[in-house]
């Protein structure tokens, strides 16, 4: 009797643990921030890209800093801590006093890793439920504390919403599920909503059959003419139809998933520099691709041997007459077909991509093999076989330009976030601040707002040479400070969207879905298609002085063909309100327009490639002249043509040339230019004499025939 009893109490047992498992699962969890639906404001989801890079697992959900967060399940709290996630698949932890709330802890750890931005330091909380899940929060602050063991129920406040991931720049929290195994579960389904979470791996055919790249390419097609605003600053709808039929008829073969090629040669057909395709985030199987075993450059109009395989070091340094009978500038223009990331018609973006010309000799020779050989003229005449390489190899740099190539390319390039900009005295009168990049913490930019308006010297170098740009909020407030007066000559800024929801398209996409009201403030112009805002903080239309921050002194800008988007705007509103010149090259990112601001990261069906593809026009300003011509980024006002010289960093081959060209300008008092290059664009239109007479004349002769007409009416 008394076995019979422990066996039903066991078999009782299992069946409460099993009810409540079914229960667990069944339930639905409360959605964590309190007042909105489950499903709002989620800024990433499973299976999506966060700027460049790929979330697997986790959701991510937006709101206002300071938003209350709440429990979505029942269960119990098995661990809490302070974390800081520099970067995707990487998150930093930090032990707390359990006695002390998620405030107190994140600002006493913050007093000891100073090189770590307190914004991104922040509470996360582990709960296990009932049938053996994990549910771990992160992105909270506020006046609350827990410890292990403690019950937590839903709809309990764990705290308020703070920052979870530097990658995205606005308050937001980060929700992960495992499984009692550790393995990673779906976070977005408990909540009811369709999530597009899995972890198995996906077969693609590889290489992809023409149908289905065909198909890719025309998908890819609806989409843009769907969701990108500026296709028609570039050619008519009809006219993109056609490039894109003649790219579809242009694949006659599978294609290897590890090239892509109509895919890259897509990005080339629009090159916007906000619209491009993500990294694969599948693994390809390795199709090998073969490259010739000498590196070319291209620049000063001349094509140069800089490095090779091992070997092959005595032709380093030669000039090239032509590659199989194929002038250098012709050998150049191939690989421009394969180059993306930047603007309508910019040029100098191409040139400084062509310095390491080499990049793109994979995609030229994709039928080379092991036997392929080039046949190559040098300047001297001499004719030789140079053979092809199984790429990646390794390259013979020594005693080559190739380090110093290197070097230049990534001058003022972003490398640590955390290093953002750089400020120092070059000379007495000269001071230096380098931006890295507009996505600046609170704290750093409060540094170096102080500093501009701190600043005494009578010069100020600005470089934002390889400058990705970012926030307008802080552009703006740097702009600020060197604003004597409100800057507002450019004319007609606005923002441009073609629908202002329901895109049809954004079902295939990561970060929105279709039935969406994205633009909810936009507006009908009368008799014009699509949707206006004129947001001046998005256009910068107006920027007003900073009275507790101002910089009074001459403003030297250095752009190139890196210098992207708010690294294009920034100098734009200095030179077209002549208060600074900029020195250099054209910037990457058009002077008129850029589209940007919102993005659909759009999944094509076959290939499984994600494209990003910017959905908001932002016009800067309208005004076309010799200064700024159409479809041109913003050119300097002091030009640096692009030469050997510079790319290998000079004689010593640490010669930074733009910067000591711009302290040549300054010694030598070069600044603004006599004449206004706007004067004549900015003044009022003057009224055609000629239309006036006409109408004047017309208007007498329409009286005369009144006097007429009532004399012979009074006759009769």
């Amino acid at each position: 009797m008394k076995r019979n009893s422990s066996l039903l109490r066991s078999a009782m047992v299992l069946f409460i643990a099993l009810l409540q498992m079914s229960i667990s699962n069944a339930q639905t969890w409360l959605w964590p921030m309190a007042g909105h639906k489950a499903g709002e404001k989620i800024v990433s989801p499973p299976n999506s890209h966060i700027e460049k890079e790929f979330n697997c697992c986790d959701l991510f959900i937006g709101g206002e800093e300071g938003d209350v967060v709440l429990c979505p399940v029942d269960g119990t709290v098995i661990s809490v801590g302070i974390s800081y996630i520099p970067h995707m698949g990487f998150m930093k932890g930090f032990g707390i006093s359990l006695q002390e709330t998620w405030n107190e802890n994140i600002s006493n750890i913050a007093s000891k890793n100073k090189d770590i931005d307190p914004k991104y330091l922040v509470g996360d909380i582990r709960i296990q439920i009932a049938d053996g899940r994990k549910v771990f929060i992160m992105g909270l602050k506020g006046e609350y504390y827990f410890r292990n063991g403690q019950t937590i129920s839903a709809g309990d406040t764990i705290g308020q919403l703070s920052y979870s991931y530097r990658g995205i720049r606005k308050p937001s929290l980060l929700i992960g599920v495992s499984l009692p195994n550790n393995m990673n579960d779906d976070p977005l389904s408990p909540f009811g909503v369709e999530s597009k979470f899995h972890l198995d791996i996906v077969e693609r055919e590889d290489p992809l059959p023409v149908e289905k790249m065909r198909e890719d390419l025309t998908f890819l097609e609806k989409a843009i003419l769907e969701l990108y605003p500026s296709l028609n600053e570039r050619m008519s709808d009809s006219e993109f139809h056609d490039t894109m039929d003649a790219l579809r008829r242009s694949v006659t073969k599978p294609v290897p998933l590890n090239t892509q090629k109509p895919i890259v040669l897509f990005s080339h057909l629009l090159h916007d520099s906000h619209l491009s395709p993500m990294p694969d985030r599948f693994d390809v199987k390795a199709n090998p691709i073969y490259v010739p075993v000498l590196i070319y450059s291209w620049c000063d109009d001349t094509l140069r041997v800089v490095g090779g395989y091992s070997g092959y070091e005595q032709y380093v340094g030669r000039v090239v007459a032509n590659i199989n009978g194929i002038a250098p500038r012709d050998y150049a223009d191939k690989a421009r077909q394969f180059m993306h990331l930047y603007d309508h018609n910019v040029q100098s973006a191409m040139e400084e991509k062509l310095t390491m010309l080499s990049f793109y000799c994979g995609m030229m020779n994709l039928d080379a093999t092991t036997d392929s050989k080039d046949r190559v003229v040098f300047a001297n005449g001499e004719e030789v076989e140079i053979p092809f390489c199984k790429y990646p190899f390794e390259l013979n740099i020594q005693y080559t330009p190739i380090p110093r190539i290197l070097s230049w390319r990534n001058i003022n390039v972003l490398r640590d976030p955390d290093s953002v900009y750089t400020i120092r005295q070059i000379n007495d009168s000269t001071a230096y601040l380098s931006l890295r990049s507009f996505n600046i913490t609170d704290d750093k930019l409060e540094r170096i707002i102080r500093w501009i308006g701190e600043c005494k010297s009578s010069n100020m170098i600005i470089d934002l040479r390889s400058n990705p740009g970012g926030e307008p909020s802080v552009l703006n407030k740097l702009l600020s400070c060197f604003a004597q007066q409100p800057l507002n000559r450019q004319r007609g800024g606005h923002l441009y969207v073609k629908k202002k929801g329901n895109f049809e398209m954004l079902q295939y996409s990561e970060n929105h879905t279709k039935d969406e009201i994205l633009f909810p403030d936009y507006v009908q112009l009368k008799g014009k298609s699509g949707y206006y805002s004129f947001d001046s903080v998005e256009t910068s239309s107006c920027i007003l002085p900073d009275s507790s921050h101002q910089y009074t002194g001459r403003v030297y800008v250095l752009t190139n063909g890196s210098s992207m988007s708010a690294a294009t705007i920034f100098p734009s509103v200095l030179v077209r309100n002549r208060r600074g010149v900029s020195v250099g090259r054209e910037t990457g990112s058009a002077y008129h327009y850029i589209t940007a601001i919102e993005k659909a990261f759009v999944c094509l069906p076959n290939t499984l490639r994600t494209i990003e593809i910017p959905m908001v026009k932002v016009v800067f300003d309208t005004t076309v002249c010799a200064r700024t011509p159409w479809g041109r980024g913003l050119l300097p006002d002091y030009e640096l043509p692009l030469t050997y010289n510079e790319i290998t960093m000079g004689a010593d081959g640490e010669t930074d040339v733009m910067l000591e060209y711009a302290l040549k300008l300054i010694a030598d008092g070069k600044y603004l230019s006599d004449e206004d290059p706007f004067a004549e664009a900015d003044a009022p239109k003057k009224a055609n004499c000629l239309w006036i007479w006409m109408l004047v004349s017309l208007g007498m002769l329409a009286l005369v025939a009144v006097v007429l007409f009532r004399r012979n009416k009074n006759k009769k």
